[in-house]
């Protein structure tokens, strides 16, 4: 009998039926279902929420709801959702003066970092409601900041990390030529462009136009010597060579690196932040932290599990900034790309004369399009075969730079290393927050790749899928995955390179874009789900997540900096505020604006090798730690002489209710209520394969039901609220992630 799928109100219509079955020896597993409330909001670098999830626990986080008053003039309000928003107070935020930077805020109980609330329906809590303070900026003297300001307060972003994009917006010079050059293939040096009036009374030669590249580092805001090694320090001198500390842009006097016609700044990863602007904008973000169950086994002393598939699905509300962050276990990884443009390859792939080039008609949608609005810019037309990739105009990382203007840069950025060109950061002809996948029909020089909204092993997205036509891709049995999309809350813009430009319906249709062809719309419920397992292995080495050690211990994570631990609780927390437990630990950061969002819900998917699966006997026997005085939770299991199962709730003493549905692909031969009071709901004769469940209760007591069905059965044990249950089966007192099959213990299917 085929299964039947039900969903309740909890997953708010947008639950995903992700697929994640066991294959071969890999072993599969799911988590808690986390929902989102005030009680995850984070307060600061101590690792500190307003609830008990995190290192500790801080009630004055937020006004009204914990343990201090709201200011007089800054309170609660009514969202036009119908969500009462409570200030926050934490240390995600900045004081800033001009010219001079930002200072990171303190707690100081101005609670001016955003408003947060619960998301509650019919007494279920759903979710949070966020909304952020308005953005802060600060002046700075060009070129020195990161946007560009005009009369009216209009601005633009004036930041990139790709030196092709930088010089593009500045000059018509071109260190890695595709477009102003006469002949972008002739080979190194180019012939720079001569551009001229029709009549030809007017000219001016590109090559007189090299951007000064002469970087000098500032200190104390006087201009010393040259930057010419982009490794960040991580004190002083330490590692050997490095010249500058990683800078957040708190400090304009120290670690910014200055030219004439531009400014450079380094990550914490040793990536070059370009910047040309007059202002700083420093955004004060929300915060919030999720725990997710990781198997129990993955905890055993030495064990060391190979991670096979690994995904997080989140659903929430599309927002309206690109730099919303899903940080799992404190990562920020830029190997998620999601779908880049299509091309073919040109001479030798992987060789010195590798070319690439683009197969679709496209716009660029980059500085170009800062007048379109007022019509006095056209975008730019980028036919196929414009150059995506020149190989040959790549420089080398560990050349020496010189001085003179035409004296190429400094290779900082991947761009110069690799060749690429403007055209393939600024076209349209992508989708970052796509899944990408290659046919496996396709040879080694062309590369067209498919885009889907999710996975294509999860029948939710199988028929979501579409090539860079936009049409619809019949064969999904023939894709290779490419890679996920960028871990952040799904928004409606490109970010990156095209931060204010918004993603449209029609892939390569000209902007700017009309509201009817704006393929994500704020507002709107969506589910992200993100491949955990992406990952730069050329440039970074192996993933911290490909094995089980990485996930339980931060030890074994060598990307994140562990900056103390909270003497009380016992949990590190690193450098970014983020408890690491033994279990899946998240950040979500929200970076918008007073526009408020909605995050719902968050689960972990899982594939792995190297265990056994659960014994046929491990649901046999009462839990042994099933005590209804002292514990509270949901307690299953079998009695395996007779087959016939119980389920148990408890409260340890708070009133409590429990909802769920206990689903079969057959019907279920008993069905025998225990403690169930009329106030309680136990359904299972409106359909005799689906028993619904609403039962509440306080300690001492339990409420609970024992059923039985026909051998050869599927049957999926359920909880729906309150969220982050996770069931203890058997007698070894083992714990099970919720929903599960109660023949394997794994997820339903």
């Amino acid at each position: 009998m085929k299964r039947k799928a039900r969903f309740t109100p909890y997953a708010l219509a947008i639950s995903t039926a992700l697929l994640v079955a066991s294959s071969g020896s890999a072993l599969a597993y799911q988590s808690n279902l986390h929902v989102f409330s005030v009680d995850d909001v984070m307060g600061g670098f101590d690792g500190s929420t307003f609830g008990t999830g995190g290192a500790t626990q801080y009630t004055y986080i937020i006004c009204d709801l914990g343990t201090t008053a709201c200011p007089a003039d800054n309170g609660p309000f009514l969202d036009k959702s119908g969500v009462t928003l409570y200030p926050v107070d934490s240390e995600f935020g900045y004081y800033v003066v001009d010219f001079l930077g930002a200072q990171q805020k303190t707690r100081d109980q101005d609670f001016m970092e955003g408003f947060v609330g619960n998301i509650v329906d019919n007494g279920l809590q759903m979710g949070i409601q966020v909304s952020n303070a308005a953005t802060d900026k600060y002046k700075v003297k060009p070129p020195l900041g990161t946007w560009c300001q005009g009369l009216g307060g209009t601005s633009v972003k004036c930041e990139t990390e790709h030196y092709s994009v930088l010089e593009h917006v500045l000059t018509c010079y071109e260190t890695i030529p595709y477009f102003y050059v006469p002949d972008p293939l002739v080979g190194p040096p180019a012939t720079q462009a001569v551009l001229s009036t029709p009549d030809n009374s007017l000219t001016f030669d590109c090559a007189d136009a090299p951007l000064d590249d002469n970087a000098l580092i500032l200190e104390n805001g006087i201009l010393t010597t040259r930057l010419t090694d982009s490794t960040p320090c991580e004190d002083v001198n330490d590692p050997v060579g490095c010249q500058m500390f990683p800078n957040d842009k708190t400090d304009m006097l120290n670690n910014i690196a200055l030219t004439s016609d531009y400014s450079v700044q380094l990550k914490d990863d040793g990536k070059a932040l370009y910047g040309w602007g007059g202002t700083h904008k420093r955004p004060n973000d929300i915060r919030m932290y999720a725990k997710l169950t990781l198997p129990a086994e993955w905890k055993e002393p030495g064990a060391d599990f190979v991670v096979t598939k690994a995904r997080l699905v989140v659903n929430h509300w599309i927002t309206n900034n690109p730099n919303d962050q899903l940080r799992p276990e404190d990562l920020e990884n830029e190997a998620a790309t999601g779908r880049k443009p299509s091309y073919n390859i040109d001479g030798t792939p992987g060789g010195a004369d590798e070319i690439w080039r683009s197969t679709i008609p496209c716009y660029e949608g980059d500085g170009d399009l800062i007048d379109t609005e007022e019509g006095a810019n056209d975008p730019t037309f980028l036919g196929i075969g414009t150059i995506l990739k020149n190989t040959p105009y790549a420089l080398d990382a560990n050349a020496e730079p010189g001085t003179a203007p035409s004296d190429p840069p400094y290779a900082f950025s991947s761009d110069l290393t690799g060749g690429f060109t403007n055209a393939f950061y600024t076209t349209t002809n992508r989708d970052p927050f796509e899944w990408s996948y290659l046919p496996d029909d396709g040879d080694d020089t062309t590369f067209s790749f498919i885009g889907c909204a999710g996975p294509i092993d999860d029948p939710a997205y199988v028929d979501t899928c579409q090539d860079d036509l936009d049409n619809p891709y019949p064969n999904v049995g023939n894709l290779s995955l490419v890679s996920g999309p960028r871990w952040r809350l799904k928004p409606n813009k490109f970010g990156q390179d095209l931060p204010g430009l918004e993603i449209p319906q029609g892939e390569c249709s000209p902007p700017p874009f009309q509201s009817d062809n704006i393929k994500y719309e704020v507002g709107t419920p969506t589910t992200t789900v993100i491949n955990l397992l992406d990952w730069d292995e050329e440039n970074n080495g192996p993933s911290p997540l490909a094995t089980s050690k990485g996930w339980v211990d931060v030890d074994e994570n060598e990307f994140v900096e562990v900056a103390g631990t909270d003497p009380n609780s016992g949990i590190p927390f690193t450098t970014n505020g983020l408890p690491m437990t033994s279990d899946f630990d998240l950040a979500v950061y929200v970076k918008g604006d007073r526009k408020s969002t909605a995050v719902y819900n968050a689960q972990l998917f899982l594939e792995y090798e190297g265990g056994e699966p659960p014994g046929d006997d491990t649901a046999c026997g009462m839990p042994t730690s099933y005590d209804p005085a002292v514990e509270r939770g949901v307690f299953v299991w079998k009695n395996c002489d007779t087959g016939e199962w119980f389920a148990r709730f408890t409260s340890a003493g708070d009133w409590i209710r429990y909802q769920g549905t206990v689903d079969s692909d057959t019907n279920f031969t008993n069905v025998t209520p225990q403690n169930v009071e009329s106030s309680d709901v136990l359904d299972y004769t409106t359909d005799p394969s689906l028993i619904t469940y609403k039962l509440g209760m306080s300690g001492p007591w339990f409420d609970g039901f024992d059923f039985s069905y026909p051998d050869g059965s599927t049957v999926c044990f359920g909880v729906d609220s309150p969220g982050g249950i996770v069931a203890v089966v058997g007698s070894e007192n083992t714990p099970v992630a919720v929903p599960f099959d109660l023949e394997t213990l794994g997820p339903c299917l």
